[in-house]
């Protein structure tokens, strides 16, 4: 990584999603479906903090086993095992719809009573969901005859940005290690057997043109000094 200023640096990462994705929760205001999505007091969905550092986490894992000089840095970033203690100088907020979205969405909402309120809020809702059906995997993996389930999934295409918050200043491992995380993380959520929840994890800057380059950039090893041996062996 070159040397760049704080204002050169990422402020946060950016999840988009490549296939239909599974982020299991409460919804505002519920679903018939038997999984519901994750969503905010609005009827956003977002991908909460805890879920994407735990998914980070095991990405900068697995990222360490081929450059073990990063291991303590992973510690450092997300904590030992599933802490979320202070152990950890790194904080991930929830992954969320961009400012515009959720500003324009809480106008609509604004002054809004029931049940108007509950119905703009499930419009909002589909508006990012689909419903898909199966039926039912029984606990050694066979179908379940005459059992069908029905789960609410996110659309392939949404983009949602986490926040970065740091304890102390990270240093140039510490960002390289972060980078390949990300690059190490394609998957979240539920039923990846089935192609579910992939995903698209980046280092972004704010209006940053091509988060793709920038968190290639950070990924890069550290660049070799020269080797004064074989500079000499070469005038010789």
């Amino acid at each position: 990584m070159n040397a760049q200023g704080p204002e050169d640096l990422p402020d946060r990462i950016v999840v988009r999603l490549a296939s239909p994705a599974l982020f299991v929760g409460a919804s505002a205001d519920g679903t018939g479906a038997d999984t519901d999505v994750v969503t905010d007091a609005h009827g956003l969905p977002h991908l909460p903090r805890h879920r994407l550092a735990a998914r980070l986490r095991a990405g900068a894992v697995s990222a360490a086993t081929v450059a073990p000089d990063l291991a303590g840095a992973v510690e450092l970033l997300f904590g030992r095992g599933r802490s979320h203690g202070p152990d950890r100088i790194l904080r991930v907020g929830h992954a969320l719809p961009g400012d515009g979205v959720r500003a324009a969405v809480a106008r609509a909402l604004e002054g809004r009573a029931e049940p108007v309120r509950s119905t703009l809020r499930r419009a909002v809702s589909d508006a990012h969901t689909t419903l898909e059906s199966g039926v039912e995997i029984g606990p050694h993996g066979a179908p379940e005859p005459g059992r069908l389930r029905t789960n609410r999934v996110l659309l392939p295409g949404l983009t949602l940005t986490a926040t970065l918050t740091w304890a102390t200043p990270p240093g140039e491992e510490h960002w390289r290690c972060l980078a390949r995380a990300c690059l190490a993380t394609d998957q979240i959520g539920l039923r990846a057997a089935r192609g579910r929840g992939r995903v698209d994890v980046r280092l972004a800057r704010s209006e940053d043109p091509d988060p793709h380059a920038t968190t290639l950039s950070l990924a890069a090893p550290p660049a070799r000094p020269p080797d004064p041996a074989r500079w000499e062996g070469a005038r010789t």
